[in-house]
């Protein structure tokens, strides 16, 4: 992340933050981060994953970070307009269940006055390599369903 550090612009810096959150795997610091109309968008648009609004979006992501040991991102380039800042990324996260994350993303963070005047995320588009993003979810299904299949027989 030294690529976002000290950097003088105030969107840079949100979505340092945003992804020091990440890194700290702590949902109630994103929700600081967001603006109170932020939507999710997930994308391609093939995956079938539904537009998420701030809330859906915590409680989503927070089941995910849950299940993380470790995470972190490197940034491949970042370009920044006026409201928004595109990031092109690798995210990569170890879970407790033996299934890992390594997917390559383009992050459009849309960026927004909130009414306390403080910037904050109001929407992110995340264009996902879509294969690793459906083989991710899938062996989490499977891995969950197989620890629960287990418990049943202990108990």
């Amino acid at each position: 992340m030294s690529v976002l550090e000290n950097s003088e612009s105030p969107q840079v810096n949100l979505v340092h933050e945003f992804g020091q959150a990440f890194e700290k795997r702590d949902p109630d610091l994103l929700a600081t981060l967001l603006h109170k109309d932020y939507r999710h968008i997930t994308l391609p648009r093939s995956i079938a994953r539904p537009e998420e609004a701030r809330e859906e979006w915590l409680q989503h992501i927070g089941g995910f970070l849950s299940l993380w040991t470790e995470s972190g991102w490197t940034i491949h380039s970042l370009i920044e307009t006026p409201g928004k800042v595109v990031v092109h990324v690798t995210t990569w996260a170890k879970t407790t269940l033996g299934v890992d994350l390594n997917r390559e993303s383009i992050f459009i963070v849309h960026i927004a006055t909130d009414e306390d005047g403080s910037l904050k995320i109001k929407a992110l588009e995340d264009f996902t390599d879509s294969k690793t993003y459906l083989d991710f979810v899938k062996a989490v299904a499977a891995a969950k369903a197989g620890r629960e299949h287990s418990a049943s027989y202990a108990a």
